[in-house]
């Protein structure tokens, strides 16, 4: 595993439980307490940075920050020059 510092910033207030976030996140790092009607975001480490979760949510509830200086986003392409 890749240590990393991302995050994903959440206000529960504004959240209406629509599902859209859960129903959004491809790789399952959102998912769903169905007892407080509230995402739960698992796994922050696998997000993808499509920020759809983000974009989805009409309350503005969610905000994606990745860690640019993760080694797993640090690219290099010096061998294709």
């Amino acid at each position: 595993m890749i240590d990393t510092k991302h995050q994903i910033r959440f206000d529960p207030t504004g959240c209406v439980g629509c599902k859209l976030c859960y129903k959004a996140c491809f790789v399952d790092v959102i998912r769903w307490d169905e007892e407080n009607k509230k995402p739960v975001f698992k796994y922050v480490e696998d997000c993808e940075h499509c920020f759809y979760c983000a974009s989805v949510c009409k309350k503005g509830c969610i905000e994606v920050i990745p860690d640019y200086s993760s080694e797993k986003l640090l690219q290099t392409f010096d061998r294709y020059l």
